[in-house]
């Protein structure tokens, strides 16, 4: 025998003993620790000898730390460089406005000049403004900024700038296009757009094996998103990288354009302020000035996360929530109904659970712009049967709301704790129609089931699964909504994808150790034993003796026994010793820990990178039954409006011109 079959041997018997995780692979070289969870394939004992690394305290880490309060840099390089944004080959509405801004890097600011040039396929074209805006967010940097920018007219616009300075040149064009939807034939005068955040395929495909049942291989129904008229997949990637967020997905959806992990409504730019990127124009900002329409959001999150927040606000960081309801405040962005969780940032700073830095009672202050408020089911209810309410409030929790399980399925005080008396998607989707319907210019409706990726994140198929439920059940109460009407377009979506698969079953009677050894695959695998007794579309016990067995694409080290967990548990936990994960010694205790494949400091795992499905109904609808980009999705819910966004005050071109010159000794410091 060689002295490598020797060692392989040597290894593989380790392994055998127990299962040993990378972190027992942190030392300066060799082994120098290993974490032993559960029995491995004999008794654990046979590994006793190898010293186990305990972190002294381990911390819950939030799933989305990496993108949620990443610090916001700017990119840095050698030499002068010049950017415009928005980038190229982006999207434009015929009306829309939006920052144009050209932003200089690796420039001396006192000698900096730019030139700007617009063109069109006639020559040039005289946009830009008297009065641009200039800062200097850096000591080499110069930025020059035309607010609430505005192409007249459909067609290929072309932005060339120009930049030097003692410390050198460089020069960008980018080439914009801009189209004017069809506002002839059947047209929408309702969106209501549903939005399963991280609902990949597997998602929807275990709601279905739970909610409808299967039977010898063919299903027994199908869900509310199945049976939509028209089909399609969209792509998910941002600006900055293949995998996204879901602030830059949504952020696509509701702009038309596109954007980088943590930001929305805006193009990224130089600055470390997460409000001085250029904006571009929201669905809510749109569809109020143009056409008086209603805006509703509905949502499982807390009512600043950044799907809701995507439909109407701006901002570089994802987790400014404070600012985010500022400007939820504001006359051009105020949703007319927003429901979900959140309290902590509306409430003043003394009050428990607040996140305020101030006394400001946000409660009060949309109370004073007309608002109705519930803090809770019951009062909800209360709401609209007092009569509805022309602009409706609603945060029923601190934070997010608690998953369909926890809520209702298995409701446990501890886990609830001061908000027992939560209201669901159905019954906030219902609540929201009454009170958008008033509007006989027509609303949109935005509804996110949000902890399918919550749930995901922490590898809990099963809630994540009822979720989707949910979700699919809110669907069923626009499409009875809807039935009788002619003017109203339902879409159904998802954000991003998520890491979760379904391989096959788990069976709790099952006789093996470790616990994989329960999970049937192909013929093994059969079917679930799930039960909806009172046909409520859930089943009765989400921890039936043979349940699915969900699989994850990536992950971090972390034990599983593969079956349901009556509480929900981080798959891992940070160590803040060495900032990385390790396994959550309260997580299925006994389980065998599965090896990660992402960085060692992610807890929880990730988004990815592929397709997601769309479905719609109604006017319209027939532009979603193909591979779509992102951004397509906001331009096919205007052209389904046959919205034309008004120009009547921007046809002058008096003042303007085709060619401007900025020197960047009027630059105005930033921050």
């Amino acid at each position: 025998m060689s002295d490598t079959q020797s060692t392989a041997d040597e290894n593989n018997s380790q392994e055998r003993r127990g299962f040993f995780t990378r972190r027992g692979l942190l030392g300066t070289g060799g082994l120098a620790t290993a974490v032993v969870f559960g029995k491995g394939l004999v008794d654990a004992s046979a590994a006793s000898a190898a010293p186990a690394y305990v972190p002294a305290q381990l911390n819950a880490k939030d799933a989305h730390y990496s993108t949620t309060f990443r610090r916001i840099t700017r990119s840095t390089g050698t030499g002068s460089a010049v950017k415009v944004l928005p980038l190229d080959r982006a999207k434009f509405q015929v009306g829309s406005t939006f920052d144009l801004r050209v932003e200089a890097t690796g420039v001396d600011p006192e000698t900096t000049r730019i030139v700007i040039r617009v063109s069109d396929g006639s020559g040039p074209a005289p946009l830009l403004g008297p009065a641009p805006v200039r800062t200097s967010s850096a000591p080499d940097s110069v930025e020059v900024t035309y607010r609430d920018f505005v192409y007249p007219a459909a067609g290929t616009f072309t932005i060339a700038a120009a930049v030097s300075s003692s410390a050198g040149s460089a020069s960008q064009e980018v080439t914009h296009e801009v189209v004017l939807a069809d506002a002839s034939g059947e047209t929408a005068k309702n969106v209501i757009f549903f939005l399963g955040d991280g609902m990949g395929q597997a998602a929807i495909t275990g709601a279905r094996i739970l909610s409808k049942g299967i039977t010898e291989g063919k299903y027994d129904a199908f869900l509310e998103m199945d049976t939509l008229d028209f089909r399609g997949n969209v792509t998910t990637s941002g600006s900055d990288s293949i995998a996204t967020d879901s602030a830059n997905s949504m952020s696509a959806y509701m702009t038309g354009h596109k954007t980088a992990v943590n930001a929305m409504g805006v193009y990224p730019g130089n600055s470390e302020d997460p409000t001085a990127s250029p904006r571009v124009e929201t669905m809510a900002e749109v569809l109020k000035r143009s056409r008086g329409m209603s805006i509703g959001i509905v949502t499982t999150a807390e009512i600043q996360d950044a799907t809701p927040a995507a439909v109407f606000a701006h901002t570089r960081r994802r987790s400014e929530y404070l600012d985010i309801m500022e400007q939820a405040l504001t006359p051009e962005q105020m949703p007319d109904v927003y429901m979900g969780g959140g309290r902590a940032s509306l409430l003043p700073q003394s009050q428990k659970g607040s996140r305020r830095t101030d006394e400001r009672n946000l409660i009060e202050e949309f109370k004073d712009k007309g608002f109705a408020y519930a803090g809770t089911r019951t009062e909800l209810s209360a709401v609209m049967a007092a009569g509805t309410p022309d602009k409706l409030l609603g945060t029923f929790h601190n934070g997010n709301l608690n998953v369909y399980i926890d809520r209702r399925i298995t409701p446990d005080p501890a886990v609830l704790g001061e908000f027992p008396d939560q209201p669901g998607l159905v019954e906030m989707t219902r609540a929201a129609l009454k009170v958008l319907e008033k509007n006989d210019k027509g609303f949109f409706l935005m509804v996110e089931g949000a902890s399918i990726d919550k749930s995901e994140h922490p590898l809990d198929g099963p809630r994540a699964v009822y979720d989707t439920i949910e979700l699919d059940q809110a669907v069923a109460v626009a499409k009875e909504w809807a039935k009788d009407r002619d003017d109203t377009l339902i879409v159904v979506t998802a954000d991003h994808n998520h890491a979760m698969s379904i391989a096959g079953t788990h069976t709790l009677s099952r006789e093996g150790s470790p616990a994989r050894q329960q999970n049937g695959v192909y013929a093994d695998a059969g079917f679930p034993t799930y039960v909806d007794a009172d046909g409520d579309g859930f089943p009765d016990d989400p921890n039936p003796d043979v349940q699915l067995f969900f699989g994850w694409s990536n992950h971090p080290d972390h034990p599983d026994d593969f079956a349901h967990n009556p509480v929900l548990a981080q798959p891992a936990l940070e160590d803040p010793a060495t900032e990385q994960a390790f396994p959550n010694p309260n997580r299925d205790p006994g389980a065998v820990v599965q090896i990660g494949n992402l960085p060692l400091e992610e807890t929880n795992c990730v988004h990815t990178v592929e397709d997601v499905f769309i479905g719609a109904s109604g006017p319209g609808a027939q532009r979603f039954a193909k591979l779509l980009d992102n951004t397509e999705v906001f331009h096919n819910v205007i052209a389904a409006l046959g919205l034309q966004i008004p120009t009547y005050s921007l046809r002058s071109s008096g003042g303007k011109v085709a060619e401007a010159e900025v020197a960047a000794t009027e630059a105005t410091p930033a921050g």
